[in-house]
């Protein structure tokens, strides 16, 4: 279900913003899927992408962390989706999943960059943040959303012109979310 599968055909995001969205979408809440299970499913995600060397041994908190940092940029794609900050609680719980990554500033070209302090799992991680920041920084990071049906969460690149797309695919959550919302008024009808 991960790496270049779309929900409805769409394009993945470019790169690397598709490092960022492959991460995320390591988890598949509607199928409760976690590709991310285990900490040597993580390492092994980590050294198919380049981003931990073989031989990477995490620790339990490294394990922890990159599940939390996963759901800390589902939820800031969820907050894209809806146009909006994140929630109050949202926002904590981002902020200590982000602040627990070792990251440095540097200076690459004359322009502030976010980069790994370390190696391994946590360097990982700083490295897929350095994503996020340099998304944000050109613009990109709004088009990443996690789809907003509620037990889907698929992250996916609204491509769309205006960009206003809530759903992973409009004929799987957003045909869902349609008829859920027609059943509704039926039965208040009733």
């Amino acid at each position: 279900m991960t790496g270049s599968f779309q929900p409805g055909g769409r394009p993945p995001a470019p790169s690397p913003l598709d490092l960022v969205q492959d991460f995320v979408n390591t988890e598949v809440p509607d199928f409760e899927q976690d590709d991310l299970a285990t900490p040597a499913e993580l390492v092994s995600w980590l050294i198919a992408r380049g981003l931990a060397p073989e031989g990477t041994v995490p620790t339990q908190g490294e394990f922890r962390r990159a599940r939390a940092v996963r759901r800390a940029l589902r939820l800031l794609a969820l907050a894209n989706a809806h146009g909006e900050g994140p929630a109050p609680e949202d926002a904590r719980a981002i902020d200590q999943a982000l602040g627990a990554v070792p990251v440095q500033l540097r200076l690459e070209q004359s322009v502030v960059t976010l980069a790994p302090r370390g190696t391994g799992v946590d360097g990982a991680l700083a490295a897929i943040l350095a994503v996020v920041t340099e998304a944000q920084r050109d613009g990109s990071w709004p088009r990443l959303k996690a789809c907003v049906q509620h037990s889907c969460g698929w992250v996916f690149y609204d491509a769309s012109r205006n960009q206003s797309s809530s759903w992973c695919s409009m004929r799987i959550c957003g045909n869902r979310t349609k008829v859920a919302a027609a059943r509704s008024r039926s039965r208040s009808r009733a």
